[in-house]
């Protein structure tokens, strides 16, 4: 599963997120270029607040920094895509390329139950699906507090499930390097007192 990820190289901002159009639009607008052989989009360095800006608007996290996630399980949804993907809360479910191709699901998303398929006509296909229940993993959750998954969560039809993580030992260590830090300041902050 791709994360949100961004970093600076060379002058530029290199971006990864899960396919979302909306992104990709948003993306094009402020001068990014695809990076296809790293599977990236690559901006100048002077539209880093937009990025930014973009990048919370639709995934709720910059990616510049590690992020808690969870899971979102979503249950009797159906929806219909006329030549895209069909999107929920910032993610893509399922996406034909044609009306012969079949609906492939997104990155991170695991099918438990429904219809997908392509449909409609060679010039006018669609993405559908009827009574789906699927996981969508890796979802930030901060992403958790937008409206739209708010409102769905208290309609019944989504559910939250907290993943723990097993930590790295470099997360652990550099938790600990900013405890120290943090403590270290307090002191120094009681002492000046």
């Amino acid at each position: 599963m791709k994360t949100i990820n961004l970093k600076k190289e060379n002058g530029m901002l290199v971006v990864s997120t899960p396919y979302n159009s909306e992104f990709v639009n948003r993306a094009k607008n402020l001068g990014g270029r695809w990076d296809a052989k790293n599977s990236t989009w690559v901006f100048d360095e002077s539209v880093e607040d937009y990025v930014k800006q973009t990048l919370l608007d639709i995934f709720g996290v910059t990616g510049e920094a590690s992020y808690e996630t969870c899971s979102l399980i979503v249950r009797n949804f159906t929806k219909n895509a006329k030549k895209s993907g069909v999107e929920l809360f910032s993610r893509t479910i399922a996406r034909a390329f044609g009306r012969d191709t079949g609906a492939k699901l997104g990155e991170g998303i695991v099918w438990i139950d429904g219809t997908k398929v392509s449909d409609g006509s060679y010039q006018n296909w669609n993405t559908y699906i009827e009574n789906a229940t699927f996981e969508i993993q890796d979802f930030p959750i901060e992403r958790t507090k937008f409206e739209d998954v708010q409102k769905a969560v208290s309609e019944g039809w989504c559910e939250i499930k907290i993943v723990k993580k097993q930590r790295t030992r470099e997360e652990i260590e550099a938790e600990i390097a900013n405890l120290k830090n943090r403590i270290s300041e307090l002191e120094h902050e009681s002492s000046n007192c």
